[in-house]
């Protein structure tokens, strides 16, 4: 052979075992690490020698490689021939899932013996005799696995395993008669065909996800490496554009073909990045914990359709397929799915990466609650000093009323004293309650215009109309008492005659009306805003706390006086 033939043969060589080393290393690790992600027990018989057979053969490849590189790792050869002369039986018992045992150790046999001849332990010349016993052990383990085949299930993966054995064993055959390049490198090439067959039949979710998607992306990588090194030496500008083209179209190759694997062949219906957005969407809505687990739990089911749950405060993980830990503050596990399609390393990765999202807005709600909670605290604050604010007022008034009756009318004194006591009563039986029936202050007004009375005689004349069941409504305690207080100081005070005050409630649809009329001079002519006049600003600010804008306080001018209207919700609903 010229040296140019060499070269050739060198370089087809050093191609083919770049190739196996690669391929078999990447798709052996691929397949472990989905085997562990599953965290799944590996079966008994073929599929449990499976994973075995895979790393047997990445290291074959390896090392076969490492020798072709460099011919003085003389340590290289005992440790190829201990790794290749596992490959016989680990192919029989692929095919055989209940061999016997002792085939192993046949084949650990025949791997010392090549082993010691090549690192020199046996007499010289046994390592020619020993030449053709790899090949001969390997026809025999794929001609007894051709014949322990027909007890395999599947017609097809049958088929496909007795034609690839068959080739193993006629190319082995012809090594041993007609040592050629072809024949020893055919075994190569067709145990990752069988590794392929195998991970269809047995594995046929991890071989779309780790052969089809990755592979074919890898295989992608090996075309550009062949064809830049093939013309390595002798690169053109056509080659060069080639070379460029492939390269910054693999990224893109391999994004079409993941897709098309995840939607076909998985049944994903989102990408890993629509299902990271419609996650992502959905519970950043949320305002409170239990809608924020609620969301999320609905969404996961739509991603991976399976029973999904969101527990944000459990502390150990559920029985469940899969789950995720969500920052220390619960959990989101998945039941199974309900096209029965096992779960991958990649739907494990999303639902980690789902769960860190999820304790980020977590976190958030969970601040935006506290700081819900602070405002509440804060405005039910402000409100009782508005209260503190009405109660000072309306005791000094009544005092003043009192010492004014004391020398003039004892009796009627007296009278306004028992009056001023219930007020006292009420004021302190409600000093720590915000909410009251609409009859208690109805009675606390009585009191209130009892002690008035006293203090203008005959000339005030009161009216109070209350509906039964307008008594019923709950409303803030002392919100009507200033209503009736500012009646008479801006409106029946300033009346030369008798002076009427008129307290009515009533219910007008889903609120309660309260009106508190006077035959005063009314408000000022022109028009007026709607927040109160004449002090009342406290009582809007009050409702405003309370109930928002769900609740009304106006002023208007009628024939004879002037209304104060005040419309609150009958349900309460306190902010």
């Amino acid at each position: 052979m010229t040296t140019l033939g060499y070269s050739l043969a060198w370089a087809v060589s050093l191609l083919t075992f770049t190739f196996g080393a690669l391929a078999f290393s990447t798709l052996a690790w691929f397949y472990w690490r989905q085997l562990w992600d599953r965290l799944q027990p590996v079966p008994p018989g073929a599929r449990g020698v499976f994973p075995v057979f895979t790393l047997v053969c990445a290291a074959a490849f390896v090392l076969n490689l490492a020798q072709q590189v460099d011919q003085r790792l003389v340590w290289v050869a005992p440790l190829l021939d201990l790794i290749t002369g596992m490959l016989p039986p680990l192919l029989l018992h692929l095919a055989w899932p209940n061999m016997p045992r002792a085939s192993y150790a046949v084949g650990g046999a025949v791997a010392v013996a090549m082993a010691a001849a090549d690192a020199g332990i046996l007499p010289p010349g046994w390592a020619d005799r020993l030449e053709a016993a790899p090949a001969v052990v390997l026809v025999a383990a794929t001609a007894c696995g051709i014949a322990a085949l027909r007890s395999e299930s599947d017609p097809n993966y049958r088929l496909w395993m007795r034609v690839l054995l068959g080739l193993i064993a006629a190319s082995a055959a012809a090594s041993i008669w007609l040592p050629s390049p072809i024949f020893g490198l055919a075994p190569d090439y067709l145990l990752l065909a069988v590794f392929c067959v195998t991970l269809y039949y047995k594995e046929r979710l991890v071989f779309f996800d780790v052969l089809l998607r990755r592979g074919a992306y890898f295989a992608a990588g090996l075309v550009v490496f062949s064809i830049f090194f093939l013309f390595l030496l002798r690169p053109s500008t056509a080659v060069q554009a080639l070379f460029a083209v492939l390269w910054l179209t693999a990224p893109w190759l391999y994004a079409r073909i993941s897709a098309a694997v995840d939607r076909k062949w998985l049944r994903r219906r989102f990408t890993a990045a629509e299902a990271e957005r419609r996650f992502a969407a959905a519970v950043q809505a949320a305002e409170t914990e239990q809608e924020l687990s609620v969301r999320a739990a609905a969404v996961l089911e739509e991603i991976f359709e399976a029973k999904a749950a969101a527990d944000l405060a459990a502390p150990r993980a559920p029985a469940a397929e899969i789950a995720a830990d969500v920052g220390g503050h619960g959990w989101l596990w998945l039941g199974p799915r309900r096209n029965g399609m096992p779960y991958l390393s990649d739907d494990r990765h999303l639902l980690q990466s789902l769960a860190r999202t999820l304790g980020v807005v977590l976190e958030n709600v969970r601040y935006r609650e506290r700081e819900r909670h602070l405002r509440v605290l804060a405005d039910r604050a402000e409100l009782k000093a508005l209260r503190a604010q009405i109660n000072p007022h309306f005791l000094f008034n009544a005092l003043n009323a009192i010492a004014g009756l004391i020398h003039i009318n004892a009796a009627a004194a007296e009278d306004t004293v028992e009056h001023l006591a219930e007020v006292f009563r009420y004021t302190l039986r409600k000093a720590g309650t915000e909410w009251v029936r609409l009859d208690e202050e109805i009675e606390f007004v009585t009191a209130y215009l009892r002690v008035e009375q006293a203090r203008f005689g005959d000339r005030l004349a009161v009216e109070i109309a209350v509906e039964p069941a307008a008594g019923a409504v709950s409303v803030p305690a002392m919100c009507v008492q200033p209503l009736v207080e500012n009646a008479i100081k801006h409106g029946t005070s300033n009346v030369e005659g008798i002076g009427r005050v008129s307290v009515i409630a009533s219910l007008d649809g889903d609120s309660l009306v309260v009106e508190v009329r006077d035959n005063g001079p009314g408000f000022p002519p022109g028009p007026r805003p709607l927040v109160p006049v004449h002090g009342l600003r406290n009582i809007a600010d009050r409702l405003s706390g309370y109930y928002g804008s769900s609740a009304r306080l106006t002023c208007d001018n009628e024939p004879g006086g002037a209304v104060v209207r005040l419309r609150i919700p009958r349900k309460r609903v306190a902010t």
